[in-house]
Order: structure tokens, then sequence, then C-alpha cells
């Protein structure tokens, strides 16, 4: 568990429950694969994960499969301070719910999915798009 006592462990889970963008970094023979991805972190009494919806067909999914060691991190300061990365182990879990049916997904992206300007579509044909959800866990922070 993300420790909320120490300052780092504050910071991160503040911009856990604050951003709407976070970059997940795959391994692909390899390399690194940072992308940035929407993402919901769900954190009970005794457990904690983050949850990343993927097109079925992005190599992200085929890495986690390879691979269950990933990172994630925020943008950083224009200086190069707050840096803050998460590392975990991810697995694909069908079992979750959608991201249409996912309340706390839903609430937090329906602006940006149904925005014209942006994508203009509705949350269940994203779902659709986007039907694999990826689930994080056993965290560890590091960071400045």
């Amino acid at each position: 568990m993300i420790d909320e006592t120490t300052s780092l462990g504050a910071r991160i889970i503040e911009r856990l429950r604050e951003e709407r963008v976070i970059w997940l970094t795959t391994v692909d023979r390899g390399a690194p694969q940072p992308a940035p991805v929407w993402f919901i972190y769900d954190r009970g009494a005794d457990s904690e994960r983050i949850v990343v919806y993927s097109k079925t067909n992005a190599r992200r999914v085929t890495n986690v499969r390879d691979n269950e060691q990933v990172a994630l991190n925020f943008n950083c300061s224009p200086g190069g301070g707050q840096v803050h990365v998460i590392r975990g182990v991810a697995r694909i879990a069908l079992e979750l719910p959608s991201a249409a049916e996912a309340t706390d997904y839903r609430a937090r992206y329906r602006d940006w999915i149904e925005d014209e300007a942006y994508r203009g579509e509705t949350v269940e044909a994203f779902a659709t798009q986007y039907s694999v959800p990826l689930e994080i866990t056993e965290l560890e922070i590091w960071g400045w």
C-alpha cells in the first residue's frame, strides 16, 4: 500500500486522485514502451490497484501477457521536479466491469469521451473499443 503518511506517498495519492492521464510503461522485446493512458485508482481498506482500459489489439496487452512488470509515471514539472513513479504487476482482468459499467471510470472520463472536439462518441461505444481491463497491483513508489 502506498503510505499516505509520507510526503512522497501523500503527493502520489493526490495525483492519482486528481490527474486523469498517467504514463504506462510496458516492456516489448526488452525495451520500455511508454504510452499515456486514462486510469482509475481504487483503494480499499487493505488493497489498492490502478485500472487501465485498453484496446484489444494494443501492444500493451501483448506486452503485459509477456511481462507483468510495469511502471507508471506522471508528467514532471517543467524544471524536472515532481518526479513520481509507480512500479507494479499488471494482469489482464476480464472479470472487471467494462469501462461503461465501471462507475468511477465513467464519471471521470464521460466528458472527454462525449466531447465532440475530442472523441465525440458514447461511453458504450468507447467501452466496446477499449474492452481489455488491465489491473495493476503490488504498487511501489519512488520519486522526488
